[in-house]
């Protein structure tokens, strides 16, 4: 396969044109990034410090655990089942957040770049970059 044969590396990308650093410096995408993250964030340090609250009091406090609370039904079994809801309301919440928030966030850095044509230039482009200085190839003479 000749040199020239070759797929261009970013043929399969989607939106190879795209400059994604400055989409990436862009303060729409900083503030979809950092509204996300100020969600995301706090919801998962409070699902890991319930879940170790859990695993902590299955461990040091198996009295506490034991304690009946209904007909069999236990503090310890209560909480495990909390950890079922509690994933099902990050779940949701984060569903419903994104849709009102992020969702609209994303398509206005979407709408910029399609808008402004943030793309590359010549900056990245390497058909033909070098067709100057290269020397053509050509393909040797079989041997007899």
């Amino acid at each position: 396969m000749a040199m020239d044969d070759r797929p261009h590396p970013e043929a399969d990308r989607p939106h190879p044109e795209v400059d994604w650093e400055a989409v990436e410096h862009s303060p729409e995408f900083r503030d979809l990034v950092g509204k996300r993250r100020s969600f995301v964030v706090p919801a998962t340090i409070f699902f890991l410090a319930w879940y170790m609250g859990f695993i902590l009091l299955a461990g040091y406090a198996p009295d506490f655990m034991a304690e009946s609370v209904y007909e069999g039904l236990t503090v310890g079994y209560v909480l495990a089942l909390t950890q079922f809801v509690m994933v099902a309301v990050l779940g949701l919440w984060y569903l419903r957040k994104s849709d009102r928030e992020f969702d609209p966030l994303s398509e206005a850095v979407v709408d910029k770049v399609m808008r402004e044509d943030v793309n590359r230039g010549d900056r990245f482009d390497r058909t033909g970059a070098h067709s100057e200085t290269t020397a053509p190839t050509t393909t040797p003479e079989p041997r007899a």
